[in-house]
Formats: structure tokens, sequence, C-alpha cells
């Protein structure tokens, strides 16, 4: 693997890892106005946990597409037993940025070092 692509397997994993699913609190998931998500994960009462896609969430159903297939998804509320959102994760943020940040400064210091030494020569 060149040191390109692993610069850019190292860039995607930072941004990945910048999100976490996150169970919607009780009270909002009881909202009497319908909710809109673009990407939620559904668990039912049998155990079955099903990611959807422009999901909307009212009083008594919730209704998508499912992510891999496209199809459409509808269940009743009284068969969910948990929602999730997909939401940033604030300090895993904070990190990858300093990472990035810190890497691109200490190339530039790096690269400015080894033009200097070269001007004496």
């Amino acid at each position: 693997m060149s040191r390109k692509q692993r610069c850019a397997l190292l860039a995607v994993m930072f941004t990945a890892g910048c999100a976490i699913w996150r169970p919607l609190p009780g009270a909002g998931f009881a909202a009497p106005a319908s909710e809109q998500l673009d990407h939620a994960r559904v668990v039912l009462r049998d155990g079955t946990t099903t990611e959807i896609d422009d999901a909307v969430i009212s009083r008594d159903s919730i209704i998508g597409f499912h992510s891999d297939s496209r199809k459409r998804f509808a269940a009743a509320r009284i068969e969910v037993t948990r929602v999730e959102a997909w939401q940033p994760d604030a300090p895993k943020s904070f990190v990858a940025g300093a990472l990035i940040t810190c890497s691109v400064l200490a190339a530039y210091i790096v690269s400015i070092i080894i033009l200097l030494s070269r001007e004496g020569t």
C-alpha cells in the first residue's frame, strides 16, 4: 500500500469516527408532531435491527426506506423498542481535527527545515 493510500485511508477513518449512533430520548420519541431523520436505526420487539433512510417518525408509526435495498419500511410504534440517530461526536471530532492540524503543521515545519538546510549548499 502506497503512502498516499495510507494517508487517504487514515483520513477516511478519522472522518467516519466522528459520528456515532445515539438513542433518541424517550420524550422526543413520544412527541405528538412527526419528526424526520436522514438516517436512523430501528430496533423492533423481536430483536430485529434495521437501518432506514428518510425516516419519518410520527405518533403511531415509523416509515422510511431500507438503507441497503431502498424498499419501503413501515412499523407501528408499539412494535419499536428503540430508535437511534446518527449524530456527530464532539470529542472525537475535536481530536481528529487537532491531529490533522498538528500533522499538517509538522509537515510544513519539516519542509521549511529541509528547504533552509539546502540553501547553504
